[in-house]
């Protein structure tokens, strides 16, 4: 088969394990992986080996761009010291407590490479945490700590991962010399992240100011933007990652006001599609690499020590998050000025916190980039092992935190935040005000009673919804009722109008070119009943 063929192929396992995961009550993203997995042991399934370069280059970008376009920039920065703890913190004290377990553990694994191991499985997730709590209605704060740990501590990971490998190639390491290789590369690197997001917004002005711009294009250019961000910060040797990072927050922040609602209706549908590709594409990958990396280590441990190393390794990392979660949460507040400006966190949200640590692919692609020999021609020591057990923490965190974490939140009846339906609230009562407003500015376009009674119908409509909204009663659960209960009368009356619209082309009444214009007409209404929402964001927390 050929490579194109192997991509269709990959489109067709992920479009029929995302039929067959709405059926099963864990993530969809375990699905993937264990689609992947038993795909690899299918006789004539063709091999893929994941390729880290290209990995890092084509899933990489979208991905965090996504998640950093999606990140509200006002929580950001009010959680960003838990999140520096995390990002930072967390990966150095899971470093250096997965490698020193695994080199107890492990016959014959060097010290380097045991450290190697624990900066590979430290970054988490944001994908599969997403995936785990997508439908659940969890405080906003939760979700931006979550969030935002999982878009700065990949690029953390991985720099730590290569100073630990760089020590098992040439034996010495120097603290100095990493920290400010480290400070170089993450500055340098949101630096040009920045400048790519300006530039490219600054294009996209001077597009539209001279009307040569459409959806089509500006969805292009979105796309195309996390690519150049990540290839000239690479090209420049500083942290691709944190430039991806740092263009999606610029474009996140700009995009909402700057784009019309056409090109933000179909950048929303193009992204989603493309996520929901890759996503896809990266986790089944993931499990065809199972069969083979089983079998590059099983000739030199058994099943067994293979099982027991892994539930050690594993172990460690999610002990190691929970220990440093909670004093990194309270300890804080041993200092008088942070005691006085906030206030801690509950234990039951802190624990969430501190169990929502599930790895992905980065991880693997990190551990899959580790070269097979040395500089003088030997055996990289220890690739095979250190493959086998990220594979291994990836897929015990999924199993184990990521089938668990839902049920977790529900139990210790974590819910949303009390001050978001009334901010929601305050929201649609100003918004609808302010059109009510102009509504009643506004004069007929021509002195007809066809315009008068449009305009007055219109008004009547915005009235009645802020009468609605003013109510005391009136709650975001009643609200939602209300509206999908219009929306479903609606729906049934353009159903019968394209049932009539298609009887009369069937039967050749009317032509192709008076049929498809209208049918797209009944598609554009349904689609504004339907609504519209962000690539990976929650239907309730929906942007569009």
């Amino acid at each position: 088969m050929t490579e194109f063929e192997h991509a269709l192929l990959l489109l067709l396992l992920i479009a029929g394990l995302a039929v067959v995961g709405r059926w099963l009550p864990w993530p969809q993203l375990i699905t993937y992986l264990g689609g992947g997995i038993a795909a690899g042991y299918i006789k004539g399934f063709p091999p893929f080996a994941l390729d880290p370069a290209f990995f890092f280059l084509c899933f990489l970008p979208p991905l965090i761009f996504s998640d950093g376009w999606l990140m509200p920039i006002r929580e950001l920065v009010k959680a960003r010291r838990p999140i520096l703890l995390l990002a930072i913190g967390l990966v150095v004290f899971t470093t250096l407590a997965v490698g020193l377990v695994a080199h107890a553990l492990v016959p014959g694994l060097p010290l380097a490479m045991a450290f190697a191991l624990g900066a590979i499985v430290s970054p988490t997730d944001a994908v599969a945490v997403n995936s785990a709590t997508e439908h659940l209605k969890v405080p906003a704060r939760i979700t931006t700590i979550l969030n935002g740990e999982s878009l700065m501590n990949d690029a953390t990971g991985l720099v730590a991962f290569k100073f630990a490998l760089a020590a098992a190639i040439a034996g010495t390491f120097s603290l100095r010399q990493a920290a400010w290789e480290f400070s170089v590369l993450a500055v340098g690197g949101f630096a040009i992240g920045l400048g790519v997001g300006y530039g490219v917004g600054k294009v996209r002005d001077l597009l539209r100011h001279v009307e040569a711009s459409d959806s089509m294009i500006e969805t292009t250019l979105s796309l195309l933007t996390p690519y150049a961000a990540y290839l000239l910060a690479e090209h420049l040797h500083v942290s691709g990652i944190l430039a991806v990072v740092a263009a999606g927050l610029y474009s996140g922040w700009r995009d909402p006001v700057r784009m019309d609602a056409e090109s933000r209706q179909h950048a929303y549908g193009v992204w989603a599609m493309v996520i929901f590709w890759l996503n896809g594409i990266a986790f089944v990958l993931l499990g065809l690499q199972f069969a083979p990396l089983l079998e590059a280590v099983n000739h030199e441990f058994s099943v067994l020590q293979l099982v027991a190393m892994t539930a050690a390794v594993s172990g460690t990392a999610m002990m190691a998050r929970i220990a440093w979660v909670f004093p990194g949460t309270y300890l804080p507040f041993l200092v008088p000025a942070i005691r006085r400006k906030e206030k801690p966190s509950p234990p039951r949200a802190v624990f969430i916190v501190s169990w929502a640590g599930m790895r992905g692919t980065v991880t693997l692609a990190a551990a899959l980039s580790i070269p097979l020999y040395l500089g003088d021609g030997s055996k990289f020591p220890g690739r095979d092992i250190v493959i086998f057990l990220a594979f291994g923490v990836i897929a015990t965190t999924l199993l184990v935190q990521g089938t668990t974490l839902e049920w977790l939140i529900k139990r210790l009846g974590i819910g949303e935040d009390e001050d978001r339906p009334k901010e929601e609230r305050l929201a649609r009562m100003t918004a609808v005000q302010a059109g009510l407003n102009a509504l009643k500015e506004l004069k007929p376009d021509a002195a007809t009673a066809e315009h008068q009674a449009a305009l007055g119908t219109v008004i009547a409509e915005y009235e009645q919804r802020y009468a609605v909204l003013a109510t005391e009663g009136e709650t975001r659960s009643r609200a939602s009722r209300r509206r999908h209960a219009g929306h479903a009368y609606r729906l049934a009356a353009l159903k019968a109008e394209r049932v009539a619209l298609e009887k009369l082309w069937l039967d050749g009444v009317i032509i192709d070119e008076v049929h498809r214009p209208l049918q797209q007409l009944l598609d554009h209404e349904e689609s504004l009943l339907h609504g519209s929402k962000p690539p990976g964001a929650p239907a309730e927390q929906s942007s569009g």
